[in-house]
């Protein structure tokens, strides 16, 4: 289908008269088109150039193919008729509005289609940070018992060492070793020893919290790091954890199976090595005292008067 633009012009290019063709070419409405400037309007040839040709008798300046439209939102090719009269610039032309309605349904489907795209590619980058998170988990967790590894401690004891420092806050860590590891491996098999360190840490991290860093360090030797937790807190939770170990059963052990744990809380200017090693060295001292203990190594900064060099907690 055919439709056709009309329009008187000023000699400056501004709008005497315009049907509705022509205004929808300026996408402009009557009265708003009415003394609106449509220089811009021809792209090719420009209205400076018709402006230019000289007229024939019948006033004709230009006849043929004709580039209207806003350059930088979209362009129209019509055929069409300019000429002069009285000094006015009047336009006849045609376009297919069948055609531009298939461009216009082109443009929106490509629009669609680009915000289809750009929604599959966010999508597709958040399941990317989610598997880079989910991978990057998997690297700081031990496979058999679910906590973290020795890579995870060497990431979070120093910058939790560097919280307590900065915030003033207590952090404490608690040592762990599984008592006659060894034998349950030569007596019950390694797969026995498996399913013991598996429940090991599955009851860590029942009695620990969300801030709390468990980790395995290594063999049946497992850390726990306790932000905003004071010592005695910490023995409380260790012996608790302590408590509900041995009173898990595990097979095809037939024995129950303990633990001894060693407790210390970070003194001033402390480094987080210090700490480990003096809640190992309470873990020696359980383990020398009958073991299934829990013992806290306290501080030397820690008044005499308020603390023993060390606690412990028995069954």
């Amino acid at each position: 289908m055919l439709a056709v633009a009309a329009a008187t012009l000023a000699p400056d290019g501004r709008v005497i008269e315009a049907n509705a063709g022509f205004q929808r070419l300026l996408e402009l409405c009557a009265p708003e088109v009415i003394g609106a400037r449509a220089t811009a309007l021809f792209a090719q040839p420009s209205f400076a150039t018709l402006a230019q040709l000289n007229g024939g008798d019948d006033g004709d300046i230009y006849s043929g193919p004709l580039t209207l439209g806003d350059p930088m939102k979209r362009t129209q090719s019509l055929r069409g008729r300019v000429w002069r009269v009285n000094g006015e610039i009047r336009l006849l032309a045609e376009y297919d509005v069948d055609d531009l309605d298939r461009l216009n349904q082109t443009v929106l489907e490509l629009n669609s289609d680009y915000a289809s795209t750009q929604r599959e590619l966010a999508q597709a980058n958040l399941r990317l940070r989610q598997r880079e998170a989910e991978i990057l988990a998997l690297s700081l967790t031990d496979p058999l018992t679910g906590v973290g590894n020795r890579r995870r401690l060497d990431e979070a004891l120093p910058a939790e060492v560097k919280r307590a420092e900065r915030t003033g806050s207590k952090l404490c860590a608690f040592v762990a070793d599984l008592d006659h590891f060894k034998r349950v491996n030569d007596v019950y098999g390694h797969e026995a020893g498996d399913a013991v360190l598996a429940a090991f840490g599955d009851c860590l991290r029942r009695h620990t919290r969300a801030s709390d860093v468990a980790v395995r360090s290594g063999g049946e030797e497992f850390i726990v790091l306790m932000p905003h937790t004071e010592l005695d807190d910490a023995i409380l939770v260790a012996d608790r954890f302590r408590a509900s170990l041995a009173a898990t059963r595990i097979d095809p052990i037939t024995h129950p199976v303990t633990v001894s744990v060693g407790v210390a809380e970070l003194g001033p200017r402390e480094q987080g090595p210090a700490l480990i090693r003096r809640a190992d060295q309470a873990l020696y001292q359980a383990k020398a005292q009958g073991r299934n203990k829990v013992i806290a190594h306290f501080s030397p900064a820690v008044p005499a008067s308020s603390a023993t060099a060390a606690r412990s907690t028995t069954p």
